[in-house]
């Protein structure tokens, strides 16, 4: 029957054979494959499919450049160049209102309303319902090293929120 550390290491396996997972958790799975022998056997099993798969596919060789550069001019010759532009990046932007003062007018009025109205300060009124009260914040501590549980509640309405979050990869312990 598996343990519950079997099940939390199993999946680390891998990663462990190939030399990715950090010192902490490295020495977490060398200390239970040390005593867990399905745990050995599977590593066991993982390094040796490993190193038939490196056996079986042969190292790559040079490539072989020799159509490279004349494919290169060949489809060079074949586009046509960009034009350049000597005009700044904002013309283009700009030609469609050049003959239409009114219609630029109107569009700079527009633009002087919308601003105006965006930044104007609102009236301060009264806390929504559902924002009033107390909150409890608890951290919680759980099993799972890789992992942190926040709970947040309101008494008053009865609201309880668990938000579990992975731990960022800096702030892990070496």
């Amino acid at each position: 029957m598996l343990n519950p550390v079997c099940l939390w290491n199993r999946p680390r396996l891998e990663r462990y054979a190939d030399g990715a997972l950090t010192p902490r958790l490295t020495r977490s799975v060398e200390a239970h494959v040390g005593s867990c022998e399905a745990c050995l056997g599977r590593l066991d099993r993982e390094v040796h499919l490993r190193s038939l798969v490196k056996s079986a596919i042969p190292e790559p060789g040079e490539p072989d450049w020799t159509g490279f550069w004349p494919g290169v001019q060949a489809r060079l010759l074949r586009e046509k160049p960009a034009p350049i532009r000597d005009d700044p990046w904002w013309v283009p932007l700009w030609r469609p209102f050049w003959g239409h003062p009114r219609l630029a007018l109107g569009g700079g009025m527009a633009a002087v309303l919308a601003v105006t109205l965006s930044l104007w300060p609102g009236q301060e009124g009264q806390v929504p319902a559902a924002w009033a009260g107390p909150v409890v914040v608890q951290d919680v501590g759980t099993p799972d090293p890789e992992r942190t549980v926040m709970v947040y509640s309101t008494p008053d309405q009865a609201l309880t929120v668990i938000w579990v979050f992975p731990l960022e990869a800096g702030t892990e312990e070496s």
